[in-house]
């Protein structure tokens, strides 16, 4: 009787935690634009930041994922932050990265990407394709989804 009730307990103890992570999850989702609807589990290639084409073998990419963390590479460094709804719209950063240097272009380029990046309010996504704008309407960086 002891042990079954020992039991009882212990599963009463595992569907609270499952209930508490479910409802984090929840509250994540409710962060992300859409839930995270499209925008989660692809890795977002730049295919312009601003009006400047990204050559397309650059290794720069943007992940989303549903705790509301942002990480990918910005071509030469690795980069980590996270994302937030605010009254405006949506907002990244601040962004952390790594220190390594690289060929002035790849740093130009990666300049431009977590700056963009830092400076978006709204996203517009499709089935591959992800557009950040600024407050303004602008596009900052045009992206395509790779799975």
């Amino acid at each position: 009787m002891k042990a079954m009730f020992g039991f009882f307990v212990f599963l009463l103890f595992l569907a609270g935690i499952a209930l508490v992570m479910l409802q984090g999850r929840q509250m994540a989702q409710q962060n992300l634009p859409g839930g995270g609807s499209g925008l989660v589990g692809v890795k977002w290639r730049p295919t312009y930041i601003g009006a400047d084409s990204v050559p397309n073998d650059t290794v720069m990419f943007v992940q989303f994922a549903l705790d509301g963390s942002v990480n990918g590479h910005g071509g030469c460094n690795t980069f980590f932050g996270s994302l937030e709804k605010t009254d405006a719209g949506v907002e990244i950063g601040p962004l952390g990265a790594t220190r390594m240097a690289c060929a002035e272009s790849v740093m130009t380029l990666e300049t431009a990407f977590m700056n963009a990046l830092q400076n978006i309010k709204k996203f517009e996504v499709s089935s591959d394709r992800l557009l950040l704008v600024d407050g303004e309407n602008n596009l900052l960086i045009d992206l395509i989804g790779e799975k």
